[in-house]
């Protein structure tokens, strides 16, 4: 049976959006676009595997409103220690990537709905068929939290679905401003002298925090 001990969400409530360090300037630039966004970047970097995110583009979100497919849909995780982040370190399946060149990008989901009324949360693994969707933020408690704050997420005898519920996502349709990007968060300070000079030469001031307890990036 699931553990469900403490299964209480974060206040305030964080998203964190996993990118390609080449892609930021472009979004510090124009925004946070989904792929068929009119000012959606033209050399976008996809992380992860293509052929997911290929049939992502058409898979229908189970909640009206918003409604569409997820293809119209910025997707971000509720915590790090992602089951995609460690394909892409290790190449399983995926282009292989060091961790120093995924960076997230932190909203608060407060910021998000005050923006926008078009955004939902699933349960688990957008893509899969028992995933639960939901408009409503009194549904919040439906994400087990404890599976999505783990970091050692495989399923076993104690939880035969947590590696679904891990993959928990917050989805905001089309576009979401830059202002409404409340931090960067990076692996080292190589990293962050990277992500401040942009930031300096755009004139943007967003907080950039280093993961120095590994809160998001795998010990490897």
């Amino acid at each position: 049976m699931a553990e469900r001990t403490n299964n209480i969400p974060p206040n305030p409530l964080y998203i964190f959006r996993m990118i390609h360090f080449d892609n930021l300037e472009y979004i510090l630039t124009n925004g946070i676009c989904c792929s068929r966004h009119p000012k959606a970047d033209p050399g976008y970097i996809n992380i992860g595997d293509s052929s997911l995110i290929s049939q992502r583009d058409n898979y229908v979100v189970r909640v009206d409103p918003p409604g569409g497919v997820l293809g119209d849909y910025i997707p971000f995780y509720f915590a790090g220690h992602t089951p995609m982040l460690l394909k892409i370190i290790t190449g399983y399946g995926v282009d292989k990537i060091p961790q120093e060149d995924i960076i997230f990008i932190c909203c608060k989901v407060n910021d998000i709905i005050d923006y926008t009324n078009e955004w939902c949360f699933t349960d688990g693994h957008a893509k899969s068929a028992i995933t639960e969707y939901f408009n409503d933020l009194r549904f919040i408690s439906r994400v087990d939290w404890n599976a999505v704050k783990a970091t050692k997420w495989t399923n076993d005898e104690n939880d035969f679905d947590r590696t679904r519920k891990k993959q928990a996502e917050f989805l905001v349709k089309y576009f979401i401003p830059v202002p409404y990007i409340s931090s960067i968060i990076v692996k080292n300070s190589e990293k962050e002298e990277e992500v401040r000079s942009i930031l300096n030469r755009l004139n943007i001031n967003i907080p950039i925090h280093i993961d120095v307890e590994n809160n998001f990036y795998y010990k490897c």
